[in-house]
């Protein structure tokens, strides 16, 4: 992919043998990028009302699933292979909300519109990661469900609870796997502007500024 560069005209100075000068030119990549500029708020007004209001619904998110983890790990009754499935998705709200929403509490709260490359990419695999297993856990959780319905004599034999946790596991593994190819082909990328022109650090977003 051709990277985007900048460069100025030929200057002439004014001695009898003129001289050009010429600038170098500067070719922005991942390696030279070391902020991007977050521009998806600058239409809409009242920031700092959008802004508490995203805080509070992070803070009643983060407390709900918290709560459903921690319930859920004291209560031995409830080691069963659906809870285990609930608790997982807890965890995965956890982090696909983090990913998204401390960059926008961030932009509107405190008007600072800018975020460090590393910064921005790390939330990138943060909220990719999220994404990707959130769909694995609710495709394991209708699974869940599927033999529940379809074989309910042998459910508790079919699905147990080390298959269930290692499910899980293969789900984690897979997405960090998947998530971690892509921020490192985005990492890789040139970049005409160091700007993005959206609302968060996600995949598109970034992609928007090669």
């Amino acid at each position: 992919m051709p990277s985007c560069s900048s460069s100025t005209e030929p200057t002439l100075s004014t001695t009898a043998q003129p001289e050009i000068a010429l600038q170098p030119q500067v070719n922005f990549s991942g390696q030279n990028v070391v902020e991007f500029t977050i521009t998806g708020f600058d239409h809409l007004p009242y920031h700092k009302l959008m802004g508490t209001v995203i805080l509070l619904a992070y803070c009643l998110a983060l407390l709900c699933s918290t709560t459903n983890i921690c319930v859920i790990s004291t209560d031995r009754r409830l080691h069963r292979p659906m809870y285990l499935l609930i608790c997982n998705l807890a965890l995965v709200d956890i982090m696909f909300s983090t990913g998204a929403s401390t960059t926008m509490i961030s932009v509107l709260l405190t008007g600072d519109k800018t975020i460090s490359y590393h910064s921005c990419l790390s939330r990138v695999y943060i909220y990719h990661l999220g994404d990707i297993t959130e769909c694995l856990a609710l495709s394991l959780m209708a699974l869940d469900r599927t033999v529940a319905i379809s074989e309910p004599l042998r459910y508790a034999t079919i699905l147990t609870n080390q298959r269930v946790f290692l499910l899980i596991v293969v789900s984690w593994l897979l997405g960090i796997y998947l998530m971690g190819t892509l921020v490192s082909i985005a990492d890789q990328l040139p970049y005409c502007q160091p700007v993005i022109k959206y609302i968060f650090c996600d995949y598109a977003a970034i992609i928007r500024a090669v």
